[in-house]
């Protein structure tokens, strides 16, 4: 996988619900989608994300989500068209710290598109390219009453090491092959 421009990065994929997606590479052309797309997010979603109260993403920050260097930042976005107009429903990203084997993994799924898959999907997609980048293991961190995402690392097929500590769940997992498969 490291032989492909990652920034390229895109697959049609069939949600739980039949419902059809398209799973590829955030671009820096998506600042807009993904504004309108954090606008999208309920306030206890924003939370569980970004575990503080925001009602926006500044420019900097739109920057720094969307012009990527797909290799310590990777960053998948899950999207619908509509009328021919592409709409973004799901993110999720990985960032190399300076362990260069571990990166952190987090998601912000439309409140809407929750409980389809998508989490799951991003998460089987990320887990092959960072372990195509030499990223041996995931780390998360997960409010402990955010019961949506804890299912879905916990239905990943992956070992999940998991500590808990003021409300918040860390989970380390290995990337590569899971022992389930989409389907």
């Amino acid at each position: 996988m490291s032989s492909i421009d990652l920034r390229n990065y895109r697959v049609d994929a069939v949600l739980r619900d039949a419902g059809s997606i398209c799973i590829r590479a955030i671009r820096p052309d998506d600042k807009e989608r993904l504004r309108e797309h954090f606008a999208g997010l309920s306030p206890q979603s924003v939370y569980f994300r970004f575990m503080e109260i925001r009602r926006a993403l500044s420019a900097h920050e739109l920057q720094q989500l969307t012009e990527l260097d797909f290799k310590d930042h990777v960053g998948l976005v899950a999207t619908i068209t509509d009328n021919g107009v592409e709409h973004i429903v799901g993110v999720g990203r990985y960032i190399r710290g300076s362990n260069p084997h571990r990166a952190e993994i987090a998601f912000a799924i439309l409140d809407e598109h929750q409980g389809r898959g998508i989490g799951t999907l991003l998460l089987e997609h990320l887990n092959r390219i960072a372990y195509a980048n030499g990223i041996t293991e995931f780390e998360a961190n997960v409010l402990g009453d955010n019961a949506r995402m804890l299912e879905v690392f916990a239905h990943s097929g992956l070992k999940v090491r998991r500590s808990f500590e003021s409300g918040v769940v860390h989970l380390y997992f290995a990337t590569g092959e899971s022992d389930q498969h989409s389907g």
